[in-house]
């Protein structure tokens, strides 16, 4: 329905691994790579404290136990922990070979001006976001079947009674223990479903495995303009259509107000995020403050600002007024798109039958 989603995911995933990358580097720990980062955050490492349950770790709160001497660094190499993903790799393979035939075949179609129905369209971009969100999960294992035990001779108690006064630490956990590290927010369960009063059953503490509901906060860099860029031109996309042969005039034209409205929309939701996620972080003030340079102790003040301050105004109501309408249009344009892919089936030319003549491109003596 929405593959563009899956891409920002896996987008947001990478910058979350890349950032774990520079955090274990400065503290001087070089044999950190990507595989460990989305290893760590997929709950690849396991915490057995003594006379506690065990319960996983990311990246940061690895990253807080070994930089306190609570445990050495995993000895888990990257090559291990790929050879743990061999079957994906040959999974990846293989769809790529299948979805690579098929654009070639939607190729060959444009070339021979051969009819290519919408089907194959919205098939041929599904397949461009694939290929995006394998690009981002390059360095991601498949699945953690078999976590990483990290045994340590201190309990959960001892770890928290020494974080001391930490922020977070002395307040019940939602997640595990550590959530004083970090929380896994922004996610669905943490900050959506409270706020929807969804009925929520009872979850076991801590948890035995992470929740895969966390949202991208990707911030500025090359994967964000990335993400804008495959995004957007997935909307596009859908514009190759804008002169096919449909059932009937009026698809036509919907079609082609649908075509327009999820560009316009994407684009308003991109723009809104972008903003907001920069103000969430503090990067807008911390860009200002360093071109109009004051006080050095607002600059600092403001890199050190406390998380709970940045998580109070995560979804703002500004954010809320414009993304709700943005987001029920968007729905509406994609919903209606999706449909007429399927009901355009019902009347198609006659050449959408034909198949390509590949015969044409090999040499004839």
């Amino acid at each position: 329905m929405a593959p563009e989603f899956i891409v920002a995911f896996a987008t947001g995933q990478k910058v979350e691994a890349a950032r774990s990358v520079e955090m274990w580097r400065r503290s001087g720990f070089p044999a950190w790579t990507m595989r460990h980062g989305f290893y760590a955050n997929m709950g690849g490492f396991v915490l057995q404290p003594r006379d506690s349950k065990p319960f996983p770790v990311n990246a940061k709160q690895l990253h807080y136990l070994v930089t306190r001497d609570y445990t050495p660094f995993p000895s888990i190499s990257s090559k291990e922990i790929w050879d743990k993903s061999k079957q994906d790799g040959f999974q990846k393979l293989l769809t790529m070979v299948q979805t690579g035939w098929f654009v070639i075949q939607v190729l060959g179609r444009a070339i021979q001006r051969m009819p290519v129905t919408t089907l194959e369209l919205t098939t041929f971009t599904y397949v461009f976001c694939t290929f995006a969100s394998y690009y981002q999960w390059s360095n991601k294992p498949l699945d953690v079947e078999s976590p990483t035990i990290i045994k340590i001779a201190k309990s959960t108690a001892e770890i928290l009674i020494e974080a001391g006064n930490m922020p977070g630490a002395s307040k019940p956990y939602q997640h595990t223990p550590l959530d004083f590290i970090d929380d896994q927010s922004p996610s669905w369960l943490t900050e959506i479903q409270p706020n929807l009063r969804f009925r929520m059953g009872p979850r076991e503490r801590p948890l035995p495995r992470f929740t895969n509901d966390k949202f991208p906060v990707i911030g500025a860099g090359p994967n964000a303009i990335l993400l804008f860029i495959v995004i957007l031109a997935y909307c596009c996309l859908h514009f190759i259509a804008w002169n096919f042969s449909f059932p009937t005039r009026i698809e036509r034209i919907l079609w082609r107000v649908g075509c327009i409205t999820i560009v316009a929309t994407t684009f308003i939701f991109l723009v809104c995020e972008t903003y907001q996620d920069g103000h969430r972080l503090g990067r807008w003030r911390r860009w200002y403050l360093r071109m109009f340079p004051r006080n050095p102790a607002n600059l600092a003040r403001v890199d050190t600002m406390e998380k709970k301050r940045r998580e109070m105004e995560f979804i703002p109501f500004w954010e809320f007024v414009i993304m709700t309408p943005v987001t029920f249009i968007y729905t509406l344009a994609r919903t209606y798109i999706v449909a007429e892919v399927f009901v355009s089936l019902r009347s198609l030319p006659s050449g959408a039958f034909d198949s390509v003549q590949w015969s044409l491109y090999i040499p004839h003596f």
